[in-house]
């Protein structure tokens, strides 16, 4: 991902023990002295693009502690070079730890503490930079102010303290980033690649963690989201590359949940023969219901959709006696747009969503695959699944009450019409003849009522 230099921010997301500042630690070694082994022979690392000026930023005693270890473990020596001889020279300029290290191959390398004033980061233009664990805002945007000269950054960290900003900064800044993630697992001898950790150790850890630490510490999740409904999503397992859909291989399902005050959310999933379910759209919408249906007859014209079956929030129906105007869903039946009622029991939805997610590795290996994926091109669902979590008790009933048994009503609109379209159990239907004559789908009741074979 770094090599290839297409994105201005390399993230490397992972739990503890996974290797982060052995990863920065090398990706900087063979920026400085160029490829060291087979696995650095990319562009960025055969030949540098950008100012041979690094900084590296981390708190004082990681950088103390670990990157400094790490950068005297990887750069090379005069034994070890297997280039010309390139040595280097480590400075502490007056602080406890090094603040500078130069090399004969013309690179200075600062060493900056997040503890240091804002207005220091905003000194010197950058070519490259290593981020390691996260960071304030402020000086993080002092950072990429540093790049006019052309920058990539690498950050490395365990999305505790400081995470909330940045899973917001990735969401709204897709174009500039990319990320790989990694949970401890990735790093065990047994159900890692080539890894070195012993599962029991990995297991007495996990066991031993406290509850608000573990999301982030063994799986990599970011801290602020401790408390998650879904566990069991991650996006390099659930989340693909979107695909074309042909309407003869895919039925598909669409639940709305319209809100007076705030957008309506439109979500499609598509099934295959083998059950295997798509989230493959999403809409998001801010207007009538007569511009929502155009939106929506549009969209579904793009994607090539065969529409099997329509749900909504069950609230859609009710009349509102204030407004002469009729319900949302008696506006959509008026437009020739039939809807069935979902389901309100949230905790079943949960669970049946859960059922989905689920799947099981070895040695690497995807030995049974999750009956649910996402499509890339669906952000807002994706993020709605990572950031749904429980509900919290406030004051002394946090110490005196189980677990709150509810999740945050909050920004889970498309969750919300995801359980109700798995718990409607969407099959795959059949192709017809009858499609290619302008069929434009009915509900499921509609479909059961008329005996169609192709309902079931």
């Amino acid at each position: 991902m770094v090599g290839a230099d297409k994105h201005l921010v390399n993230m490397f997301i992972a739990a503890n023990g996974v290797g982060k500042s052995a990863s920065g630690a090398n990706i900087l070694t063979n920026i400085v002295f160029g490829p060291q082994s087979d696995w650095f022979q990319h562009p960025l690392f055969q030949k540098w693009p950008y100012l041979k000026r690094a900084r590296i930023i981390s708190d004082p005693t990681t950088i103390k502690e670990k990157i400094i270890p790490e950068i005297q473990k990887w750069f090379p020596t005069n034994e070890s070079a297997k280039l010309p001889i390139a040595n280097f020279e480590m400075g502490k300029e007056g602080k406890n730890y090094v603040c500078k290290i130069t090399t004969n191959t013309g690179w200075v390398i600062d060493l900056m503490s997040t503890e240091q004033d804002a207005k220091e980061f905003e000194s010197a233009d950058i070519g490259f930079v290593w981020i390691d664990e996260p960071m304030p805002k402020d000086k993080f945007n002092a950072t990429l102010a540093r790049g006019r000269m052309g920058i990539i950054i690498v950050w490395t960290f365990t999305p505790l303290t400081f995470s909330a900003w940045i899973k917001n900064w990735m969401d709204e800044h897709p174009d500039d980033m990319d990320h790989v993630e990694a949970e401890a697992e990735d790093n065990c001898k047994i159900h890692g690649v080539r890894g070195i950790l012993e599962h029991t150790n990995i297991k007495r850890m996990m066991d031993a963690m406290p509850e608000d630490e573990r999301e982030a510490r063994v799986f990599g999740k970011f801290g602020h989201l401790i408390g998650r409904v879904h566990k069991l999503f991650r996006r390099k397992i659930h989340v693909i590359r979107p695909f074309p859909l042909d309407p003869k291989s895919y039925t598909t399902y669409m639940a709305l949940d319209p809100h007076p005050r705030t957008p309506d959310h439109v979500l499609y999933i598509s099934v295959n023969s083998k059950g295997t379910k798509y989230i493959t759209g999403e809409i998001v919408h801010q207007g009538s219901v007569k511009e929502l249906f155009e939106r929506m007859k549009a969209f579904e014209t793009t994607m090539n959709y065969r529409i099997e079956g329509r749900i909504i929030d069950p609230s859609a129906y009710n009349d509102d006696q204030h407004r002469k105007d009729p319900s949302v869903g008696s506006q959509f039946f008026d437009l020739g747009m039939h809807f069935v009622k979902g389901s309100k029991d949230l905790m079943a939805g949960i669970k049946r969503t859960d059922d989905a997610l689920n799947y099981e590795m070895k040695d690497g290996l995807m030995i049974r695959p999750p009956e649910l994926l996402y499509f890339s091109t669906c952000p807002v669902t994706i993020k709605q699944t990572e950031e749904y979590v429980w509900q919290e008790w406030k004051g002394t009933a946090k110490d005196e009450k189980k677990a709150n048994p509810r999740p945050k009503d909050i920004n889970d609109h498309q969750v919300e019409n995801k359980h109700r379209i798995l718990l409607s159990e969407p099959v795959f239907v059949p192709y017809s003849m009858r499609y290619d004559s302008g069929y434009v789908g009915k509900t499921l009741a509609e479909e059961e009522e008329s005996l169609d074979p192709y309902a079931k």
